[in-house]
């Protein structure tokens, strides 16, 4: 049984507004795809303004997945790497 997350990764205006934005969106997608390739696969993204809206399929249960994305060391060196590249990290999981 898997789920879905929506991870909403808000960019910093003083940072992005500087870059293609169209670039980093796909660069922050690759970020959340290397993350954990045995656990979860971008199946689309899109930029919204300031937003990067970026929708995962997870093979694991929402509640595993949860417990992951909390606690994990991969997911939490992907929220480290998604700040420093500009982007504020939150996810819906459904």
């Amino acid at each position: 049984m898997g789920c879905r997350i929506l991870f909403l990764l808000e960019l910093e205006p003083e940072h992005w507004r500087r870059h293609d934005r169209a670039f980093w969106a796909r660069t922050l997608a690759e970020a959340v795809e290397q993350a954990a390739p045995d656990t979860m696969r971008v199946e689309t993204y899109e930029l919204h303004d300031m937003v990067v809206h970026v929708h995962v399929r997870a093979k694991r249960a929402p509640k595993v997945m949860w417990k992951l994305l909390s606690e994990d060391e991969r997911f939490l060196r992907l929220r480290s790497r998604l700040i420093d590249l500009g982007a504020h990290p939150e996810f819906e999981i459904k």
